[in-house]
């Protein structure tokens, strides 16, 4: 059943036509995996309220459904520019906003090799500081008079619109008071950069979409969670693996992608009830590719035995099994 709403602000039916007409030569390689991207009316509607209600929106669900490749499809589909960062154990929420390398500036310091530089040339812009104020951040926040040693390069994958898509990978991975300490800079859309004293604000007229990811490996702030708009992705069924096979690899010509596709369902039947990570929809993309090259057909004896057990049930899936 088609949901009934505003799609306004987020609609890839209508951008998916406009594709077909356009030169896609231009694309990068990144690019055109974004846009092979099997939406539902589920995710369009979540994106739609994290824009109008200016959220970020948290991704939540299991290996292979989607999560990070939803933020480049987003970008791709509004026409924004694109930012992205993994998050790790390691990772500080000032590492979001902006770096200060103090090492460097001491050494620079020691060495007395004539006048300091500003504070500026020691200042590492974060990839929120770039989303919101891309021209600020060219210029590591100083004003027009300063002159820098070195302009730092914008991380964007793509994209010179004035708004932008960041996605921030695996949130969970992160120390927990890390989400709490952007909830400031995410509810006011500015922050302070202390060691210049400058002020970040993102532009009335600007738009930034967060999207955030999580695996689930650690709960969250309720706090955090109440500025999200949530969404939850379900592992591809059958159907939905034959057209998220179809968008990478073409039409199925061949006949391989429901045999293929059931025998990756086979198997995530089986590592679930293991307990262990399930095989996931990057390698059942590569298993109809292999099949494809090889010219191997699902159940062909010993040939589809061992590339199976190469590329589906690996054998971190089914360890200790």
């Amino acid at each position: 059943m088609t949901l009934q709403f505003n799609r306004t602000a987020f609609d890839p039916e209508t951008v998916r036509r406009l594709w077909k007409t356009q030169d896609t030569k231009k694309l990068s390689d990144e690019q055109s995996r974004a846009r092979r991207y099997e939406e539902r009316d589920d995710i369009v509607l979540a994106v739609n309220a994290a824009i109008v209600t200016r959220r970020p929106l948290l991704v939540y669900g299991p290996p292979g459904s989607g999560k990070s490749s939803l933020a480049g499809f987003v970008a791709e589909v509004l026409g924004w520019r694109y930012y992205e960062h993994v998050i790790t154990s390691r990772t500080q929420a000032l590492d979001l906003l902006w770096g200060f390398d103090a090492i460097r500036r001491l050494s620079d310091a020691q060495a007395k090799t004539g006048s300091l530089p500003a504070n500026h040339d020691y200042v590492e812009p974060g990839v929120l500081w770039w989303a919101f104020e891309s021209g600020s951040a060219l210029r590591r926040g100083a004003g027009t008079g300063v002159k820098l040693k070195a302009r730092p390069k914008d991380p964007a994958r793509w994209g010179k619109s004035p708004h932008a898509v960041v996605l921030l990978d695996e949130i969970d991975k992160a120390d927990p008071f890390v989400p709490n300490d952007l909830l400031i800079p995410l509810d006011r859309g500015s922050f302070d950069v202390t060691e210049l004293n400058a002020h970040i604000e993102l532009p009335r007229d600007r738009r930034v979409l967060l999207v955030i990811t999580t695996n689930g490996e650690r709960e969250l702030a309720p706090a955090f969670l109440r500025r999200c708009v949530q969404l939850e992705l379900k592992a591809p069924d059958l159907g939905q693996l034959q057209r998220i096979a179809e968008l990478h690899h073409g039409p199925d010509k061949e006949g391989l992608y429901e045999p293929v596709a059931n025998a990756l369902l086979q198997l995530q039947r089986v590592a679930r009830e293991k307990r262990v990570r399930p095989p996931s929809t990057a390698e059942f993309l590569d298993a109809i590719q292999a099949c494809r090259e090889l010219r191997i057909r699902p159940g062909m004896g010993k040939e589809w035995e061992l590339l199976t057990s190469g590329l589906l049930e690996k054998q971190s899936t089914f360890a200790g099994g």
